[in-house]
């Protein structure tokens, strides 16, 4: 793994879901990541978060130009989605999401997002019937809308049409309402 100055990293397979399997990046694109750390044809299993980082930026700047941070890291986050779930580790999860249901599944995101090295809190919170909220603190590279379109698109898998709205950003917290 490079160095990484936080010493935070992210794993490689979110890095082959977005960036190979669903944005397909090539050209210029690839030159981009690669001058910021990914290299398309040299995976490797853990990135440093700093790089991770970097490369939503070129992603946000390649593929969404034009677009609002917000709304690019959200349609981010629907293609991570997509393309985790095409990854060796993503079919896994994929199998089991129709079977585990929505209630299940946003119980379980403590656990699903613990796949990041960073340890930082997470609460599912029962809002009401099929509606809750996702409160996320103490995250040093906060993405809300990226968290916001991954919830979206894993909730689909398991056969429901999600509602999913930002409802806080504070620094290093931020909340996600989810319901259907």
């Amino acid at each position: 793994m490079q160095h990484s100055f936080s010493g935070r990293a992210t794993q490689g397979s979110f890095f082959e879901g977005l960036f190979i399997r669903s944005l397909k990046a090539g050209g210029a694109f690839a030159d981009s990541l690669k001058a910021c750390g990914y290299d398309l044809r040299e995976p490797k299993a853990l990135y440093p978060i700093e790089v991770w980082n970097a490369a939503l930026e070129v992603a946000w700047r390649h593929c969404y130009p034009g677009w609002d941070r917000e709304s690019a890291y959200r349609e981010l986050g629907l293609q991570l989605c997509a393309g985790f779930l095409q990854t060796w580790m993503g079919k896994v999860v994929d199998m089991s999401l129709p079977m585990l249901g929505p209630d299940r599944l946003i119980a379980r995101i403590p656990n699903l997002l613990a796949l990041d090295t960073f340890r930082y809190d997470v609460r599912v919170l029962p809002l009401g019937w099929r509606q809750y909220r996702v409160s996320i603190r103490n995250d040093p590279d906060a993405k809300p809308d990226l968290i916001a379109g991954l919830l979206e698109g894993g909730l689909r898998r398991t056969g429901v049409n999600p509602t999913v709205t930002v409802t806080l950003r504070s620094g290093r917290d931020f909340d996600v309402d989810v319901s259907w």
